[in-house]
């Protein structure tokens, strides 16, 4: 624990010399004193004018009462007719002894609310500036690299809880995003590996002259170089998608051509897999994409169902409805088991290791229908998976319709 604890303040004082707050403590000026001092500021300035608008009514009031003293007349008769006017005067030092008094009072009420008012705002802003120093210390361990970071929410419901909320959400999508990072890593390094270790053992049993170096052999080789080009083009065709930073030649084409033309020139590989391919593109529907990734998508797809539903018929339909052009491809297999549905476009996810080899005999990468999705995404369209009512995986890819080019 004390190891930890000792990685966290070494992770704070970090960040603080990023930040460029490596002051001390105590030479730091932190929102808790700042909102003090602006606590007792307002009230000292409240309370004095307070005092000030009081004193100088009340010395109005003592003026008045003066003026009227000093010539009201008498109201006394003698045989009937008034005599002069009242002498009465105030006595000018208990006036001016009023006056002190009553601005001593104030400015005493002054200086104690504003004594008042800073112990008050000790302990308001205590409450507030204490989630933010939280905050601050978790940010700090996040930054230095910590992901299971959460922070206990307020039970009130003001901006804090809200902020609050949100970094606890931030942080969990850090630590799905680094779980996920170590994965891919992780996944990457496998795929690469087999390859590379089948191309190091047939290399070395050849310097050994265990296996005659002969066509075969280096067909072999050439095969295992082909899949590991295969498998870096992917890669890069896939971050390149989800990075947005493809390119692609964007023109209004006919989907209904074009899935056609695919079949025809997929029927080859589609026999050698025992596919039985059908298409049903009755009418024309135009959408605006790349027609070689639009046909890399139709590829990806029927390899999937090469891999899983061989042998057997896939169904390639395309359809208008609602504004979007509906590509489906459907085969007669299995399907997808429920856990397998929700995780088939996941880079590297494999449903069943078994039956995911190629005519070529190696193992799916896991990446085909990921990089079909992104591609559909990087166009403006869509790709879904489903298993069909009655029987089999589909697969439907849709863009928006576009008028015909003229």
């Amino acid at each position: 624990m004390s190891e930890r604890r000792a990685r966290r303040r070494a992770a704070l004082r970090a960040a603080r010399a990023r930040w460029g707050d490596d002051l001390p403590r105590h030479r730091r000026r932190g929102l808790r004193a700042r909102l003090t001092r602006q606590f007792a500021f307002v009230a000292f300035v409240a309370v004095m004018l307070t005092s000030f608008l009081t004193v100088n009514t009340t010395l109005r009031v003592l003026e008045r009462t003066e003026a009227s003293a000093s010539t009201a007349p008498l109201t006394g008769s003698v045989s009937g007719h008034a005599h002069g006017t009242s002498m009465m005067r105030l006595d000018q030092g208990v006036v001016r002894a009023a006056r002190r008094e009553v601005t001593r009072s104030a400015a005493v009420a002054a200086v104690l609310c504003a004594v008042l008012a800073s112990l008050a705002a000790r302990g308001v802003t205590r409450s507030l500036t204490r989630p933010l120093q939280r905050l601050g210390d978790a940010a700090a361990r996040v930054e230095a690299g910590e992901r299971d970071v959460t922070l206990p929410v307020p039970f009130a419901r003001d901006e804090l809880r809200d902020v609050t909320v949100a970094f606890n959400h931030l942080t969990a999508g850090l630590a799905r995003q680094e779980a996920w990072r170590r994965a891919l890593v992780a996944d990457i390094a496998h795929d690469l590996r087999t390859p590379l270790a089948v191309l190091r053992a047939d290399i070395e049993a050849m310097q050994d002259g265990v296996t005659p170096t002969d066509a075969a052999g280096l067909a072999r080789l050439h095969g295992e170089v082909l899949h590991l080009a295969r498998l870096v083009t992917d890669l890069r065709t896939l971050t390149l998608a989800e990075g947005g930073a493809l390119s692609l030649q964007v023109a209004p084409l006919d989907a209904a051509a074009l899935t056609t033309d695919v079949a025809a020139a997929y029927s080859a590989r589609a026999h050698a897999a025992g596919l039985d391919l059908h298409v049903d593109a009755p009418a024309p529907a135009f959408v605006r994409a790349d027609p070689d990734r639009l046909r890399q998508i139709l590829h990806n797809l029927l390899d999937n169902a090469a891999r899983y539903a061989a042998p057997g018929r896939v169904d390639l339909r395309v359809r208008a409805l609602d504004l979007r052009a509906h590509l489906h491809v459907r085969d007669h297999g299995p399907g997808f088991r429920e856990e397998d549905l929700a995780r088939a476009f996941e880079r590297f996810y494999r449903a069943d290791a078994s039956r995911t080899r190629s005519a070529d005999g190696h193992a799916g990468s896991g990446l085909g229908l990921a990089i079909a999705r992104a591609l559909a995404q990087a166009q403006g369209g869509t790709l879904d998976a489903r298993n069909h009512p009655d029987g089999g995986a589909e697969f439907t890819v849709t863009f928006p319709l576009t008028a015909a080019p003229r």
